[in-house]
């Protein structure tokens, strides 16, 4: 098991200075710094071999998210949006490859927080299927698994359980086209955690966790921890974990994910590590009993 932290737990904003972030995710504990893909198309051969030397110095892998906009929707049931979607997840799998990634995670299915369409469903899940079996063989080329986000109703209403997720990717049909599943989202729109991994099963290719309210995950009564780990092990699930706390107020992350207030208590930069340790240790923790 490789366990990971979200590059926007420490900055208001999804993208930023990467390197040094690497070296406080590695004092940290952290095996895997998970960062935004976008940006990454702007930045030259250089600078992302320069980002692949640090991560490797310091022992760290590199995990990929996005959310696609509108103009990207490779669900749509317009031809040439699809056509541009599938063209630009295609640029974005291959600054994954060239930082050495094998796992691109997110709302890459369709778009993020674009609710139009919401009573065409079928159509845009059979578009976005489409889509995918397309991109699926780049992704398989390039040995990443290619992560379905399943978020809640709030953020996209193509998927949004367990069980519509695996029956789309079951008919996706590529080894690479997996799932990702997020406490957080979980919480709001599963009956069962436990039921909620045991479905997705072979399928699960990444994991988010967090607190309820996306502070640092840790014991309490909010969040059933113990059906969390049960269900992973059940799955026999090792591959990774990623810390996923949004807490910051004032920039892309907050206004993308809704956070309204300062989620970090006051915490100062020495305070907000050692929050994040502790997540890291609970966690462990769990999977490790």
């Amino acid at each position: 098991m490789k366990y990971g932290i979200v590059y926007a737990y420490w900055s208001k904003d999804w993208e930023g200075d990467y390197i040094s972030t690497i070296k406080r995710a590695a004092k940290c504990g952290f095996d895997v710094l998970e960062i935004f893909t976008p940006g990454l198309l702007e930045v030259s051969g250089e600078k992302l071999k320069e980002l692949r030397k640090a991560a490797q110095e310091y022992n760290i892998e590199f995990t990929f998210l996005v959310g696609l906009s509108k103009q990207y929707n490779i669900a749509s049931p317009e031809g040439t949006i699809r056509r541009e979607g599938i063209s630009y997840v295609k640029k974005l799998l291959d600054v994954v490859h060239k930082l050495g990634g094998k796992c691109f995670s997110g709302i890459n299915y369709c778009a993020w927080s674009d609710f139009e369409g919401y009573d065409r469903k079928q159509e845009y899940i059979q578009n976005s299927i489409c889509s995918l079996k397309e991109i699926g063989r780049i992704a398989q080329d390039y040995d990443i698994s290619y992560n379905l986000e399943i978020t809640n109703r709030f953020e996209n209403f193509l998927l949004n359980t367990a069980r519509e997720a695996r029956a789309f990717v079951d008919e996706v049909d590529n080894p690479n086209v997996n799932i990702l599943l997020d406490v957080f989202h979980m919480n709001i729109e599963e009956d069962s955690f436990y039921d909620a991994i045991v479905t997705a099963g072979e399928k699960l290719g990444h994991f988010h966790v967090g607190q309820n309210n996306r502070r640092n995950p840790h014991p309490g009564d909010m969040v059933a921890w113990k059906l969390v780990a049960d269900g992973l092990k059940k799955i026999g699930y090792d591959k990774r974990i990623t810390l996923e706390p949004l807490v910051k107020t004032g920039g892309t992350v907050s206004r993308d994910s809704n956070i309204w207030r300062d989620m970090t208590n006051g915490a100062e930069e020495v305070m907000m590590d050692q929050n994040v340790m502790e997540g890291l240790k609970f966690i462990r923790s769990l999977m490790e009993k």
